[in-house]
């Protein structure tokens, strides 16, 4: 903005007294109304000025801020390629353990417990499998107990009949019904294979006359019980009476692995 200069006043010039009503009447307003209207413009450039002051100095505090998150960022990518060099690295190892030869260990479980790692699912593949072979398993969509083999030969066992003949040698393992006929005369029964003390286990015999020329005599932990339901140590106790012409079906049952005997017997 440009300001008007005021001409002095020359007291000599004979316009003087014109030049004196132009410089109150005219100069001095023209000159204030320029000076009020550069005031004016100079508190709007000044207020301008303050704005982008503060307008740099919130940009620079966003841009510190921002030179942080790189920087943080940054790190978390170096952390980031660090982890992945690692993984790479076991995947690696892992892979280097994965073949023909993959060996059992702890430090090659197939599946570990999420809230106990101590716990570990392994698969071995060498038995029964025949060389160049691929066996698929497919697990179905449901939750439940896995049977064991050993619990599908309990089952079958269950199902067999086996006949001993003239034997009263009972083997658990040859089946869940056996049929026992000695010779006339004195006879002992005995039974092995039981399975270990904690399982329930069950054999049901088929004595054909049993009690022809003698009574059988059982094993020590032999219980019978009576009509009533009391469990008694000898047969003669539970008033049970072995047929000389006939046949006893009996139950013998145990928890124990075969210290204690729990027989009941019916007429046939």
């Amino acid at each position: 903005m440009t300001i008007t200069a005021i001409p002095p006043l020359d007291r000599t010039a004979p316009t003087f007294r014109a030049d004196c009503d132009t410089y109150f009447a005219t100069s001095i307003p023209n000159f204030t109304t320029e000076i009020n209207a550069l005031a004016t413009d100079l508190s709007g450039r000044q207020d301008i000025a303050s704005k982008a002051a503060i307008n740099a100095a919130t940009s620079a505090e966003t841009a510190t801020k921002k030179a942080a998150d790189a920087a943080g960022s940054a790190s978390s990518a170096d952390t980031s390629a660090v982890n992945a060099a690692t993984s790479a690295a076991n995947a690696l190892a892992s892979a280097g353990t994965i073949g023909q030869a993959a060996a059992f260990s702890d430090a090659n479980p197939v599946v570990k417990g999420s809230t106990d790692p101590t716990k570990q699912l392994k698969i071995e593949c060498d038995m029964l499998i025949p060389a160049g072979s691929t066996v698929t398993l497919t697990a179905p969509a449901v939750s439940g107990t896995i049977a064991t083999l050993s619990d599908l030969q309990e089952l079958m066992r269950s199902m067999v009949f086996y006949d001993n003949g003239a034997s009263t040698a009972v083997n658990y393992a040859n089946g869940g019904t056996q049929r026992v006929a000695p010779a006339s005369g004195a006879k002992t029964l005995s039974f092995t294979n039981w399975p270990a003390a904690g399982k329930q286990a069950v054999q049901f015999l088929e004595l054909v006359n049993i009690g022809l020329g003698g009574t059988p005599a059982w094993p020590a932990g032999a219980r019978f019980i009576r009509n009533d339901g009391v469990l008694q140590p000898t047969a003669g106790a539970a008033n049970i009476n072995w047929q000389g012409s006939g046949t006893d079906y009996v139950m013998v049952s145990t928890r124990d692995g075969g210290t204690t005997l729990i027989i009941s017997v019916q007429r046939g």
